[in-house]
């Protein structure tokens, strides 16, 4: 059964005495925002906000939009993360049987919220917000049919469903307080004439009375013969007059009930006082008769209540649910297998090897792997992608239907010529974007790994690289699908420690070396052996040498105690060597296009990154003179170094096509196996 109290619920349940009617309490979960914690400034650091925002953006209530925006991840642990991810899977299915059924914008729960105050509150409920739980329960009533013809579609779609839906499947709504409400409130707010007899005679008499008093003003105005200028019949604090314009004596006495010199003068004339008066009356009848309907209809609320509060309750968790679901949904999430490392002598078991599904774009022979994520994007990325193509492709559709329209209309030719050149351009920009999709990077670590070192030039995806692992962990924390194709496996982390970036802080005095070491510190002092670090150009910022060193000890440090994975960017060639020492290190590189001088923003997994500086150089046109004492400078070790690399690369890439080649054989081979054995 889904429980209605987490952290991160927005509203709560309070068991009071039966005279004291349950209140509904708003739990605002707060943001880290001026908080000086390490986890704190990384989920800062990763843009965690953001991604939070772009998901909150699919909640269709106030409430469910607020509570994904603000959401923690500090205290999600293994068992609650692996909840979240079910309820997700679950509404990803119901959102692919039901479609729009599932569309909370037309929600009010903010006045659905205050409607239970009031009422809990001993105050009176107002007709719009009575209408608000009229639509809270006809929503939930429509979304339990919804729910229920899912559910019998198969047994898995009853067993994925029923731990998600069963507390709101249980929800009563009381349809005869539906129709109380509906017989008395009109869909404006307003109370109808037919909530009471008297509300509707004195409702007439207000009409007559306003009746005889418009055509007495018109008699007035009609026989006046001052000079005076009687403008109009205006409305004053409820009572009817004439406004007056002129300073010439009028044909009929009146009260003065306001003046100005701009304004005019608002008389009352003598004749329309007892008219005025016994309208007054009869609306403070009115309103008394509102109110008594009012008041009765709250009587029956408050029987309700408690039915109310949980409905509400569970369709903001609902909703919150959804919007999970239609995120991972529009940017093609996969669902992750999430595994909680398990530790025994000392070394770390995934429990299983993760079989690489034969339609997964990235193939690699059957291992225990630590981290298994195939075409990941970096979910910033993509949505800043979409969104720029879906805003292109908006305004290629409207410059079409403009073009269209002059057209039609016959309208300026030498407009329709600009118009026309402006679509062209718009539709080359969208063939541009639709070339340059972000690239995405495959993340493979083995089981044995505990720190990974990438190395590669500048502008060439490391940072990236660091932030998508990053946020990919934390949104499989909080049960969101991961931006990759499938399979996708990763551990469950206590929290994620990133250092990326500028750190230099004027307001500490701090030089930009200095506020690495010192987010570092705080990391290796917190960090536990279920965390995720994250390092960016590690040692760098003071001497290379000395550089170096200090990168090798804190990437050792984190070897032997520091988290359960530690990812690394560095341009110090000496971590590289890590590897062939210690076998918790694993090397990797960004790709880099020595033809074209660009980044190809690919990793290559296994393969230390080389130095490209002196061949770049050139390629650009540098002396031949100065390359060649760079060289000599550099030394025979170094090249040679450099070469085995090369050869290294080449030979990966001449892997990886082969086995492409392979599997696109295996393809036409199966078949052919199947009839054969079936012969």
């Amino acid at each position: 059964m889904l429980r209605l109290s987490t952290t991160l619920s927005l509203l709560s349940l309070a068991s009071l005495s039966p005279h004291h009617p349950r209140r509904l309490v708003r739990l605002r979960a707060l943001a880290p925002a001026a908080s000086s914690s390490p986890s704190a400034r990384s989920l800062c650091l990763l843009e965690w906000g953001k991604v939070c925002r772009a998901v909150a953006s699919f909640a269709g209530t106030a409430h469910g939009r607020e509570a994904t925006e603000l959401w923690g991840v500090e205290d999600v642990s293994y068992e609650r993360s692996r909840r979240l991810l079910q309820e997700t899977e679950a509404a990803v299915r119901l959102l692919g049987t039901s479609g729009g059924s599932f569309d909370f914008s037309g929600l009010d729960t903010v006045t659905v919220e205050a409607a239970i105050q009031c009422v809990s509150g001993g105050s009176v409920i107002k007709g719009q917000e009575a209408m608000a739980v009229v639509s809270l329960m006809l929503f939930v009533e429509s979304l339990q049919v919804t729910i229920r013809a899912a559910m019998r579609q198969d047994e898995e779609s009853h067993n994925l469903l029923m731990p998600l839906t069963e507390t709101i499947l249980e929800a009563v709504v009381n349809k005869s307080l539906v129709k109380s409400i509906q017989d008395i409130i009109d869909d404006d707010g307003s109370v109808k004439d037919t909530a009471s007899p008297e509300l509707r005679r004195y409702r007439e008499q207000v009409q007559s009375l306003e009746s005889r008093l418009c055509q007495l003003m018109d008699r007035l105005i009609r026989n006046s013969d001052s000079e005076a200028s009687l403008s109009e019949v205006s409305i004053v604090n409820g009572r009817c007059c004439i406004k007056v314009t002129g300073d010439k004596s009028l044909s009929f006495d009146g009260l003065l009930l306001s003046s100005g010199s701009d304004a005019g003068s608002m008389i009352e004339p003598i004749v329309a006082v007892p008219l005025n008066d016994e309208l007054q009356g009869a609306r403070a009848l009115v309103a008394r008769a509102e109110l008594d309907a009012l008041s009765k209809l709250t009587d029956k609320i408050l029987l309700e209540l408690d039915n109310i509060q949980i409905l509400l309750q569970e369709t903001i968790t609902l909703d919150k649910v959804t919007a999970r679901a239609k995120y991972s949904i529009a940017y093609d999430g996969t669902l992750p297998d999430l595994y909680l490392p398990k530790f025994e002598h000392e070394t770390v078991n995934t429990a299983t090897d993760w079989p690489v599904s034969a339609t997964s774009s990235a193939q690699l022979p059957k291992k225990p792997w630590k981290v298994f994520i195939p075409n990941a994007f970096h979910p910033l990325l993509l949505q800043q992608h979409q969104e720029n193509l879906r805003r292109i492709k908006k305004d290629v559709a409207s410059a079409t239907a403009e073009i269209r329209r002059r057209r039609i209309y016959g309208q300026d030719i030498a407009e329709e010529d600009q118009l026309a050149s402006d679509l062209d351009s718009m539709k080359n920009r969208v063939s541009k974007l639709e070339r340059n999709h972000p690239i995405p990077v495959d993340f493979m670590i083995g089981e044995e790994t505990t720190v990974l070192v990438i190395t590669g030039p500048n502008t060439g995806g490391k940072t990236i690289s660091l932030k998508t692992v990053g946020l990919a962990s934390l949104m499989a924390k909080i049960g969101l699908y991961i931006l990759a194709s499938e399979p996708v496996k990763i551990p469950w982390f206590d929290a994620v420690y990133a250092d990326i970036g500028d750190e230099q802080s004027l307001t500490q005095s701090l030089s930009t070396f200095s506020g690495h070491l010192k987010q570092i510190g705080a990391i290796r002092a917190q960090s536990t052996s279920q965390s995720l670090v994250l390092l960016d150009e590690v040692g760098a910022g003071t001497n290379p040498l000395e550089g170096a060193a200090l990168g090798m000890s804190l990437l050792e440090s984190f070897a032997e105690a520091g988290s359960f994975l530690t990812l690394a960017t560095t341009h110090h060639g000496e971590l590289k060597t890590l590897k062939y020492s210690n076998d918790s290190f694993e090397n990797a590189c960004v790709e880099f296009d020595e033809e074209n001088l660009k980044p190809t923003f690919r990793i290559l997994w296994g393969i230390p990154g080389r130095s490209n500086a002196i061949n770049i150089a050139e390629r650009l046109g540098l002396p031949l003179d100065i390359i060649e004492s760079a060289r000599h400078l550099l030394g025979t070790a170094g090249a040679e170094i450099n070469a085995l690399i090369m050869d290294m690369e080449k030979f990966k890439q001449e892997y990886d096509e082969q086995l492409q080649q392979a599997q696109h054989y295996l393809m036409f081979i199966r078949p052919v196996r199947i009839s054969i054995s079936s012969i």
